[in-house]
């Protein structure tokens, strides 16, 4: 097959039908910029996906993987080149079959001598190529199912029967089995799925309840948790299982995460000249208009209304500003709805914190700048705990300024960004030091008075139903 064809034959087949890469990136549950790669010639499509594009543009598999319209006295000896073609890339991999085979007998031979001498290990190195899963009767009632725990982090599957790695070779091996015997890794898996998602193959959401990351490919979600609390399990399952687990992972309480909807008029979208890979938004609802930042992957147009779907872990004041903050955006659709619809939708709303009061300062605890390490962009800081441990120390940060005698925090100018200098728990000496490079969030400071507030849990504290006790300590600086 000649993938600059089908590219342009595909891309031709979309202006007749005169639909957008979005639109079409939208009906096929793929991204635009995938769209992209096949009209240019750099990617083909999924052969899954060979069936519903042949539906949208009225055409058969046969002109697909020709990349051409093929008049009826032509198609079926058109079939029979492409049959041939074929057959000939069967008889090439029949070949390759067979010498498969004899390296897989060599390979049985070789390792009966490894077994009978000992100087070579049963289980080989997987380098992860494909991660696929086989699901569960969709009949069936499906559950939660504890799989194994491995490095500290518990593996639970939904509506999956068995998940497989390969690699290259297309060598196959069970998720389970291959941990066990330490073939490899969850951060060699997690590695892998980053890469797909470089590729476009993923599509990937960060929740605001710490840093859990959701990867999400049709067919299966893969959630590696990073909360606050200090919950590193991992998720695998189907599609439906975030919304049949009604929040209740990571460690969350049932229900604690909150999916909601706002519409908005968009009045202008210019690249973020400190990262390509976000857009300044200014964006309408109720006769206000507000800045955000998002990502790029939004293919946003002035002067269109747009539904959002939303999702949080998060707590706060019902504002435009703190919803693109603290929550994460999970969807993106033009609508012809107005634009203060979903406005009166209830969300989560906290306590507002007080700004000016005093830091509940932690006891036994010492905070405080690195000589020589701070600059207007960034610190390192060190923290010093005698209490053996007694605290857990989460990855969110807080920047403020004193204005009139008063503590105000500074405006954050990258909406969707966040502190991620995870510190946890200190080492056996109650020694912790990270970076903080706050640039990106708030620019270069000005001259004044700042302080850099750190949250944390106390181990093992109980929490209520509502909320864990959050406990507030704060280092403070002065830029001349």
């Amino acid at each position: 097959m000649n993938q600059e064809k089908i590219g342009k034959f595909i891309a031709m087949l979309r202006k007749d039908k005169k639909i957008t890469q979005q639109e079409l990136a939208n009906m096929l549950n793929v991204t635009d910029r995938a769209v992209s790669h096949w009209e240019n010639g750099r990617r083909l499509p999924d052969i899954s996906l060979f069936k519903p594009i042949c539906e949208i543009f009225n055409i058969t598999v046969n002109e697909l993987i020709s990349g051409e319209l093929i008049p009826k006295e032509k198609m079926i000896k058109k079939s029979d080149e492409n049959i041939i073609e074929t057959l000939n890339n069967k008889i090439k991999q029949k070949k390759k079959m067979h010498k498969i085979i004899i390296i897989l007998l060599s390979t049985i031979i070789f390792l009966i001598i490894v077994i009978v001498f000992g100087n070579k290990e049963l289980y080989p190195k997987i380098d992860i190529d494909n991660f696929s899963i086989s699901l569960l009767d969709t009949g069936k009632e499906h559950l939660l199912e504890k799989e194994l725990t491995k490095d500290n982090r518990t593996i639970y599957f939904y509506g999956v029967d068995t998940a497989f790695f390969c690699d290259r070779k297309d060598n196959c091996y069970q998720l389970k089995s291959a941990l066990k015997n330490k073939q490899t890794t969850l951060d060699k898996f997690q590695e892998y799925l980053e890469k797909e998602v470089e590729y476009e193959n993923i599509e990937t959401y960060k929740l605001f309840d710490g840093g859990t990351t959701i990867y999400k490919k049709s067919g299966f979600l893969v959630v590696y948790c990073n909360t606050i609390d200090g919950n590193h399990d991992i998720y695998i399952g189907n599609s439906e299982m975030l919304d049949k687990l009604n929040g209740e992972y990571c460690g969350h309480p049932k229900s604690t995460d909150k999916s909601f909807i706002r519409t908005y008029k968009i009045i202008s979208a210019t690249v973020n000249e400190e990262d390509f890979e976000f857009n300044d938004i200014i964006l309408e609802q109720n006769n206000k208009r507000e800045k955000v930042t998002i990502s790029n992957t939004f293919n946003l147009i002035p002067g269109k209304i747009y539904e959002f779907s939303f999702l949080t872990f998060k707590n706060f004041e019902d504002t435009i500003r703190n919803i693109f903050k603290y929550s994460t955006i999970i969807k993106v659709v033009e609508t012809d709805k107005e634009i203060n619809e979903y406005i009166n939708e209830d969300i989560f709303v906290n306590e507002i914190y007080d700004n000016e009061s005093e830091l509940n300062q932690l006891d036994d605890i010492i905070v405080k700048i690195k000589e020589g390490s701070l600059t207007t962009k960034s610190a390192i800081v060190i923290v010093k705990d005698y209490t053996k441990n007694k605290y857990l120390y989460g990855d969110y940060f807080r920047l403020d300024k004193k204005e009139n005698g008063n503590w105000q925090e500074v405006e954050n100018k990258c909406d969707n960004c966040f502190f991620n200098s995870i510190g946890y728990l200190p080492d056996i000496n109650g020694y912790l030091q990270f970076e903080i490079n706050w640039e990106k969030m708030y620019g270069q400071l000005e001259k004044g008075k700042y302080r850099i507030v750190k949250t944390a849990l106390i181990n093992n504290e109980e929490c209520t139903e509502e909320k864990c006790n959050t406990y507030y300590f704060s280092v403070e600086f002065d830029i001349n």
